[in-house]
């Protein structure tokens, strides 16, 4: 789970991309299916990116929903593309009430005060960080834009900004909270012009869409040649995903749909026109933090408790986390103190090898001329 940390999207129209919006009133149920996908686990499941059956579950074991219910999931390998994928394969009216309105909490703040104004400054270094791959500071869209704070950083920065987002709550605030241009729904590809965009940015997102080859197609067909593509997605062949399995804090079941590597971005981004000018496995926002938590869920505790404790008492899956697990809560907060110079070490050390818990990475479309 990236922390936006997370922003939300997950498609699915006739291009393969989902326009249905989600509604987060409702809630996960366990049903039957949760049962009846317990006993098939070990079963050949088909590759939907590719079509390809044969594909089987990677770990042993499963994971719980990080929101409470009690629905396992566990992810599968695809030999042919290479692709890794969440079983069972939710339908886009299944998985959305994963996305419950504690998502983004009360008046869209998901976090204290003092990380969602790190959050921001987080939004301002990404946003000079694109502006080193491009000419000049022109339309960007954002695909999953989630509250908008990147968007209205770029506004800030004189950038012509538009949006889409799946999340009806936080679109609301995007639009009208900070007067931002966001269209709610599913990112459409056929909405837009060849060449409309100089940059689009999908951080933490493609791993939400149910079919991200198309998604890609989409993207690179209405960036103009010479615009970037920025993405962000977690590092399914890192460290972290290696050493803690269904333990891991961005695995993030069944929200993400997909689990990506560096290879299979490599590969298939240059095929769309898209060459991979940089690669980072050593985002500071995500990677120390994925650490911690996965640590502290492999020791044994509740699955993401330090995550709940650092978030708005609105955004908590557990509510009153101090009350319902007060010893647990006592050891993740001390965990977070003992774990967090451990955490940084491991960063570097993962940066280093091209290892890290997620990876960003900055494309800029080939002139075809």
């Amino acid at each position: 789970m990236a922390t936006d940390f997370p922003s939300t999207l997950g498609d699915h129209p006739t291009s393969g991309l989902a326009r249905q919006v989600f509604d987060e009133s409702e809630r996960p149920t366990s049903t039957s299916r949760s049962t009846a996908a317990d006993a098939a686990f070990d079963r050949s499941w088909t590759c939907r990116a590719c079509d390809t059956p044969g594909a089987s579950t990677s770990w042993q074991g499963s994971a719980p929903h990080a929101g409470g219910s009690p629905d396992r999931f566990r992810i599968a390998h695809c030999d042919h593309c290479g692709l890794t994928f969440t079983v069972p394969q939710l339908s886009i009216e299944e998985v959305g009430p994963y996305y419950p309105k504690e998502y983004y909490g009360d008046q869209n703040a998901r976090f204290h005060p003092v990380m969602e104004a790190l959050s921001r400054w987080l939004r301002r270094r990404r946003a000079r960080a694109l502006e080193c791959w491009t000419n000049a500071r022109g339309r960007v869209l954002d695909i999953g834009c989630g509250r908008g704070l990147t968007l209205a950083t770029l506004r800030e920065r004189g950038w012509e900004v538009e949006g889409v987002e799946l999340s009806s709550t936080a679109a609301q605030h995007a639009r009208d909270h900070l007067k931002l241009n966001v269209t709610l729904g599913g990112f459409d590809p056929t909405r837009y012009a060849d060449s409309q965009f100089d940059a689009v940015i999908i951080w933490h997102v493609l791993e939400h869409v149910p079919d991200p080859l198309p998604a890609l197609e989409g993207i690179a067909r209405i960036l103009k040649p010479g615009g970037v593509l920025a993405l962000a997605v977690p590092n399914s062949a890192g460290w972290q995903a290696k050493l803690t399995k269904y333990d891991w804090f961005h695995l993030d079941l069944p929200r993400h749909y997909w689990h990506f590597s560096a290879p299979w971005l490599h590969e298939k981004l240059p095929q769309l026109g898209l060459d991979v000018k940089h690669a980072g496995y050593g985002s500071l926002e995500q990677n120390p933090y994925g650490w911690i938590q996965s640590l502290l869920n492999r020791c044994g505790l509740r699955h993401n408790l330090l995550y709940d404790l650092l978030r708005s008492p609105s955004a908590r899956n557990v509510r009153r986390p101090w009350r319902e697990y007060p010893l647990q809560s006592l050891v993740s907060i001390l965990g977070l103190a003992v774990l967090a110079p451990l955490a940084g070490l491991l960063t570097f050390a993962e940066a280093a090898f091209h290892a890290g818990g997620t990876i960003e990475l900055y494309a800029v479309k080939r002139d075809p001329r």
